[in-house]
């Protein structure tokens, strides 16, 4: 088992990932509440899935996203004809910080979703650009992906010094944690596993690093349904606590254990 990796607060850039509906979001939420408890802060927080799940769970809305503010990009490039399209790359800081909603403690960059098609510049490649441009002003930045390795494969992480993939019991987890690993160095992936029960314990392929496990939650599942903001959730509330341990192990140096019974 591969020791966790050693923790840089001064520029931590983390992105979470996974196959849909594993629970990255929810680590991602918790994740970000934890750094800002431990002082990391401001944080830069993308959602990067075009569902907007991240945006939801911490109880925000998106006015502007950078999906609209790539459409807004482009009518100008289209109205303006080719000085307009250098003068429109010269202001692409302009058209990031009005997609950025900004709060005492950290700021929201929402990817969105595109109304059309064909567009010359991805929403990803923006993405990108936009990580880029402003990630120098934050302490911390958590990247919580789209479903599966697109993102990836579009190398939006490459800005990212630490991977947590979330798996869960399914195999297709643990699938989508291997393709992972074939696009990304595995000295970057911390595996976290979320939903486990009570005495339940599985094992990781062999080379990665394990970060620790989240158990079931029926509070968590609640706050979910009734689309309370997971950062409402109460201190003492297991999710939560786990989430902590997870981010102190960075922070501390430590080695995780993990215990293997069950084969993926």
């Amino acid at each position: 088992m591969n020791t966790v990796p050693e923790f840089n607060s001064s520029r931590a850039v983390f992105a979470v990932c996974g196959k849909g509906g594993v629970g990255k979001t929810v680590f991602a939420t918790l994740l970000a509440r934890a750094m800002m408890d431990a002082g990391i802060k401001p944080l830069l927080l993308v959602d990067a899935d075009p569902v907007g799940g991240l945006t939801t769970a911490i109880g925000e809305e998106a006015q502007y996203t950078l999906a609209s503010v790539k459409e807004q990009f482009i009518r100008e490039v289209t109205e303006k004809g080719r000085d307009g399209a250098k003068e429109a790359a010269e202001n692409l800081s302009y058209f990031i910080f009005r997609a950025l909603k900004e709060r005492a403690n950290y700021s929201l960059l929402a990817m969105g979703h595109t109304t059309k098609k064909g567009c010359f510049c991805s929403a990803n490649t923006l993405l990108r650009q936009s990580l880029a441009e402003i990630i120098d002003a934050f302490a911390g930045v958590i990247i919580d992906a789209e479903a599966g390795i697109e993102q990836i494969n579009r190398e939006v992480t490459t800005l990212v010094n630490q991977v947590f993939v979330i798996v869960d019991a399914s195999r297709r987890s643990f699938d989508t944690l291997k393709s992972i690993a074939s696009l990304v160095d595995s000295s970057r992936i911390s595996v976290v596993v979320n939903r486990v029960m009570e005495d339940e314990v599985y094992s990781l392929p062999e080379g990665f690093t394990y970060a620790g496990s989240i158990p079931e939650d029926a509070i968590l599942k609640q706050y979910d349904r009734d689309g309370i903001s997971l950062w409402q959730l109460p201190d003492k509330n297991p999710v939560v606590l786990s989430v902590k341990k997870i981010i102190h192990q960075y922070n501390d140096k430590t080695t995780a254990s993990f215990s293997s019974s069950k084969k993926h």
